[in-house]
Protein backbone atom coordinates (compact mmCIF):
# COMPACT_ATOMS: atom_id res chain seq x y z
CA UNK A 1 0.00 0.00 0.00
CA UNK A 2 2.77 2.29 1.03
CA UNK A 3 4.52 1.67 -2.59
CA UNK A 4 1.42 3.01 -4.19
CA UNK A 5 0.91 5.49 -2.28
CA UNK A 6 4.57 7.05 -2.81
CA UNK A 7 3.82 5.97 -6.57
CA UNK A 8 1.03 8.21 -7.31
CA UNK A 9 2.87 10.76 -5.29
CA UNK A 10 5.77 10.57 -7.37
CA UNK A 11 3.64 10.72 -10.44
CA UNK A 12 1.47 13.42 -9.25
CA UNK A 13 4.76 15.40 -8.43
CA UNK A 14 6.44 14.72 -11.86
CA UNK A 15 3.28 15.94 -13.73
CA UNK A 16 3.45 19.20 -12.02
CA UNK A 17 7.27 19.53 -13.29
CA UNK A 18 5.86 18.77 -16.69
CA UNK A 19 3.39 21.72 -18.27
CA UNK A 20 4.33 22.48 -22.09
CA UNK A 21 6.74 25.10 -22.19
CA UNK A 22 4.19 27.62 -24.11
CA UNK A 23 1.90 27.44 -20.64
CA UNK A 24 4.62 28.64 -18.21
CA UNK A 25 6.37 30.96 -20.01
CA UNK A 26 5.75 34.77 -19.30
CA UNK A 27 7.36 38.27 -20.93
CA UNK A 28 9.52 39.35 -18.01
CA UNK A 29 10.18 42.97 -19.53
CA UNK A 30 7.31 43.86 -21.42
CA UNK A 31 8.46 46.11 -24.66
CA UNK A 32 8.32 49.84 -23.49
CA UNK A 33 5.70 51.43 -25.36
CA UNK A 34 6.55 54.44 -27.83
CA UNK A 35 5.30 57.28 -24.86
CA UNK A 36 7.48 55.09 -22.60
CA UNK A 37 10.89 55.71 -24.46
CA UNK A 38 13.83 57.22 -22.07
CA UNK A 39 13.20 60.92 -22.21
CA UNK A 40 12.70 63.38 -24.41
CA UNK A 41 15.36 63.39 -27.60
CA UNK A 42 16.91 60.11 -26.02
CA UNK A 43 17.64 57.64 -29.10
CA UNK A 44 20.25 55.35 -30.24
CA UNK A 45 23.64 57.36 -31.09
CA UNK A 46 26.35 56.07 -33.35
CA UNK A 47 29.71 57.48 -34.40
CA UNK A 48 31.10 55.06 -37.05
CA UNK A 49 31.34 52.02 -37.86
CA UNK A 50 34.16 50.46 -35.88
CA UNK A 51 31.90 49.25 -32.29
CA UNK A 52 28.44 47.36 -32.29
CA UNK A 53 26.60 46.65 -28.78
CA UNK A 54 24.86 43.43 -29.11
CA UNK A 55 23.66 43.80 -25.68
CA UNK A 56 21.61 45.65 -23.70
CA UNK A 57 18.75 46.28 -26.24
CA UNK A 58 17.64 49.65 -26.64
CA UNK A 59 14.99 50.99 -24.36
CA UNK A 60 15.70 48.14 -22.31
CA UNK A 61 15.26 47.70 -18.63
CA UNK A 62 19.18 47.56 -16.83
CA UNK A 63 19.92 46.72 -13.00
CA UNK A 64 22.75 46.19 -11.26
CA UNK A 65 25.21 44.50 -12.61
CA UNK A 66 24.72 45.60 -16.20
CA UNK A 67 26.24 43.50 -18.73
CA UNK A 68 27.32 45.00 -21.84
CA UNK A 69 28.49 42.68 -24.76
CA UNK A 70 29.38 43.76 -28.37
CA UNK A 71 32.01 43.82 -31.39
CA UNK A 72 34.83 46.22 -32.10
CA UNK A 73 37.96 47.16 -34.46
CA UNK A 74 39.54 50.23 -31.95
CA UNK A 75 43.17 51.02 -31.79
CA UNK A 76 44.64 48.70 -29.09
CA UNK A 77 41.60 46.63 -28.67
CA UNK A 78 40.36 48.68 -25.68
CA UNK A 79 37.17 50.42 -25.15
CA UNK A 80 35.39 52.45 -22.82
CA UNK A 81 31.65 51.31 -21.42
CA UNK A 82 29.86 53.83 -19.41
CA UNK A 83 26.87 54.09 -17.45
CA UNK A 84 25.28 57.47 -17.50
CA UNK A 85 21.96 58.93 -16.58
CA UNK A 86 19.74 61.16 -18.90
CA UNK A 87 21.84 63.98 -18.03
CA UNK A 88 25.19 62.54 -18.87
CA UNK A 89 26.03 62.05 -15.64
CA UNK A 90 28.64 58.78 -15.36
CA UNK A 91 27.67 56.28 -12.75
CA UNK A 92 30.32 53.82 -14.07
CA UNK A 93 32.99 53.23 -16.17
CA UNK A 94 35.18 50.43 -16.77
CA UNK A 95 37.88 50.00 -20.27
CA UNK A 96 36.99 46.12 -21.71
CA UNK A 97 39.32 44.78 -24.17
CA UNK A 98 38.38 43.51 -27.57
CA UNK A 99 39.60 39.84 -28.37
CA UNK A 100 40.91 41.89 -31.43
CA UNK A 101 41.44 44.87 -32.94
CA UNK A 102 43.98 47.05 -34.58
CA UNK A 103 42.35 45.91 -37.94
CA UNK A 104 40.19 43.52 -36.95
CA UNK A 105 36.67 42.93 -35.41
CA UNK A 106 36.74 41.18 -32.17
CA UNK A 107 34.12 40.75 -29.27
CA UNK A 108 34.24 42.40 -25.74
CA UNK A 109 32.11 42.03 -22.10
CA UNK A 110 32.25 44.16 -19.68
CA UNK A 111 30.08 43.99 -16.56
CA UNK A 112 29.27 47.04 -14.33
CA UNK A 113 27.95 48.31 -11.14
CA UNK A 114 25.95 51.21 -10.91
CA UNK A 115 23.20 52.00 -8.19
CA UNK A 116 20.31 54.48 -8.58
CA UNK A 117 17.56 55.04 -6.06
CA UNK A 118 14.36 54.59 -8.76
CA UNK A 119 13.57 53.74 -12.47
CA UNK A 120 14.93 56.65 -15.32
CA UNK A 121 15.87 56.97 -18.26
CA UNK A 122 19.49 56.23 -18.95
CA UNK A 123 22.24 55.24 -21.38
CA UNK A 124 25.17 52.70 -21.89
CA UNK A 125 28.01 54.26 -23.85
CA UNK A 126 30.86 52.23 -25.31
CA UNK A 127 33.78 54.52 -27.43
CA UNK A 128 37.13 53.47 -28.59
CA UNK A 129 40.33 55.23 -29.98
CA UNK A 130 40.68 55.14 -33.99
CA UNK A 131 42.89 56.44 -36.34
CA UNK A 132 40.01 58.52 -38.16
CA UNK A 133 38.25 61.11 -36.45
CA UNK A 134 35.90 61.72 -35.36
CA UNK A 135 36.38 58.50 -32.68
CA UNK A 136 33.68 55.59 -32.38
CA UNK A 137 31.09 55.79 -30.09
CA UNK A 138 27.90 54.07 -29.14
CA UNK A 139 25.08 55.10 -27.05
CA UNK A 140 22.29 53.33 -26.50
CA UNK A 141 19.16 54.60 -24.42
CA UNK A 142 17.77 52.63 -21.76
CA UNK A 143 15.87 52.21 -17.84
CA UNK A 144 18.18 51.70 -15.48
CA UNK A 145 16.71 49.93 -12.62
CA UNK A 146 17.38 50.26 -8.77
Amino acid sequence: MRRAALAVLLALAASACTEPVGRVTEVLTPTPSPSASPGAGLSPEVVGDAIEVETPFPEGEVGSPVSVTGTADVVGADVTVRVLDEDGTELAATIAEASCGDGCRGTFAAELFFFVEERQPGWIEVSGASTQAPPPLVRVPVFLAP
